[in-house]
């Protein structure tokens, strides 16, 4: 009798502490959570240089409920900009350190938790489940580890929806995620075989097909670095009052990263094919990189923006006054107190007669601030530093392009191709150009005030006399 009691005190106080510790697991997993949705808002905010302070979208803990062996979480997130466009997700959330849905998946490392999510529905996502029959069309396993780590993955049911707002097909999709560094570092991977979805006939159609994502991100102290490539086999667009335009074979590029008060990012386009209405213009490669920019400024300059935008409007709607007008030109000049460059890598266009190309590298310095607005004539001069520009353009390419694009009007080739003549002449007369082999090419460098136009030097006052005359005679 006394040995079943003396083990029946040992399960029990091994049962009390299991829940004690369940219960402490349970707080530090909540602590974890909150860490996690704070780094995704920061990373939507970081993803690419000029996001709105806001970001594009904001992940908010819509309720959190915590029981002693589990906690249940519904998380929304909104889409900035769009009233009342809203995605919820619901987490069961089974506490460590050996939450039993890990167990039963043959996983017996300690854990701080084991969840199961799913999407909910909501005015966005409503006719998902209408046509599922109420299932739910995203659900997720993920497992939180001590150390702030975390593995997640999302599966994404097919869906096919016919509405009179809503025509939607789609696939499914996959997307698996590796969270480290205190959940601060990503490493992400998505596919979907086919996303076809508008607003019903004669709207505007967007169709995407084979698409392959991979994000990562990696954070130490306030230096931050991003690279994300994705790449679909095709993309459709069709526009109710412009016509189908279709890229094959896409790829883009996106890197960013931060160091300290200085912040780089570049984006690279690569299309196969880019077709027009059924007709192929051939493939085309362009990118655009930014290097040392003041991030603080960035920061200071999404402000004014975000103040502006609440007491005038949108952009396009702004009537500023001097003294705002002054302020937001201040905060733009103060983007260049690390003396950036802007680089546009080679923009290459190829057709089936010839290619051309066009790259662009800029270095800025910090011109002195003023109190009014100053006039563009006078800031640039004093913002650019130096300026290197290549530029190569095939005669036999660009009347092609411009036969493609004006089908049915063949004389627009033919006009196109007397003005390249015309101009291409009078730009190597003036010196800003070379012509050879039915290729007109220039290349100017611009540093101090001095111009090398092709290899002649001369001031810029001279050179923009010089390129006046070719255009304006």
């Amino acid at each position: 009798m006394r040995k079943t009691t003396g083990i029946l005190a040992v399960v029990l106080a091994a049962a009390a502490a299991y829940t004690g510790a369940s219960w402490y697991v349970g707080t530090q997993a909540q602590h974890a959570i909150e860490q996690a949705v704070a780094e995704a808002n920061l990373r939507m905010s970081r993803s690419m240089l000029g996001q709105s302070s806001k970001g594009p979208a904001a992940l908010v803990i819509a309720e959190y409920r915590r029981h002693v062996f589990s906690t249940d979480v519904v998380y929304a997130l909104r889409i900035a900009g769009e009233p009342g466009e809203e995605y919820l997700l619901s987490d069961h959330m089974q506490h460590g350190p050996f939450p039993l849905g890990a167990l039963r998946s043959g996983k017996f490392v300690p854990m701080m938790a084991w969840s199961q999510s799913r999407l909910l529905p909501s005015a966005s996502t409503q006719s998902w489940f209408d046509s599922l029959g109420g299932q739910s069309p995203a659900t997720g396993r993920t497992e939180v580890r001590f150390g702030g780590k975390a593995e997640t993955e999302w599966n994404f049911m097919p869906l096919s929806v016919a509405t009179d707002t809503e025509i939607l097909k789609f696939s499914g999709a996959n997307i698996r995620a590796v969270l480290s560094n205190q959940f601060s570092d990503s490493a992400i991977i998505g596919t979907l075989g086919l996303l076809d979805t508008s607003k019903g006939p004669g709207t505007d159609r967007l169709v995407i097909e084979d698409l392959h994502f991979d994000y990562e991100t990696r954070t130490s102290g306030n230096d931050f670095q991003l690279n994300a490539t994705t790449h679909a086999r095709a993309l459709k667009l069709e526009l109710a009052e412009a016509g189908e335009l279709a890229l094959q074979d896409a790829t883009m590029v996106v890197a960013s990263d931060r160091k300290q008060d200085l912040g780089s990012g570049h984006v690279r386009y690569d299309f196969g094919h880019v077709l027009s209405n059924g007709v192929d213009l051939g493939s085309v490669k362009l990118g655009v990189s930014a290097k040392d920019f003041s991030m603080p400024a960035l920061d200071a300059l999404t402000d004014v923006f975000d103040d502006l935008n609440a007491r005038y409007g949108s952009e396009d709607d702004w009537e500023l006054s001097p003294q705002d007008a002054a302020l937001l030109q201040q905060k733009l000049i103060g983007l260049l107190a690390g003396s950036p460059a802007i680089d546009l890598d080679p923009v290459v266009w190829r057709n089936d007669r010839g290619e051309s190309s066009l790259s662009l590298a800029l270095t800025l310095v910090q011109p002195p601030q003023a109190d009014m607005p100053v006039s563009l004539d006078i800031l640039l001069p004093q913002a650019v530093q130096t300026l290197d520009l290549k530029m190569r353009v095939e005669r036999a390419m660009l009347t092609r392009a411009i036969e493609q694009l004006s089908a049915g009007e063949p004389e627009a080739a033919e006009l196109v191709g007397l003005l390249y003549d015309e101009y291409a002449s009078r730009l190597q007369t003036a010196g800003l150009a070379t012509v050879q082999d039915g290729a007109a090419f220039t290349h100017i460098a611009y540093r101090d005030g001095e111009v090398d136009s092709n290899g002649r030097q001369m001031k810029l006052p001279e050179f923009l006399q010089r390129a006046l005359m070719v255009f304006l005679f």
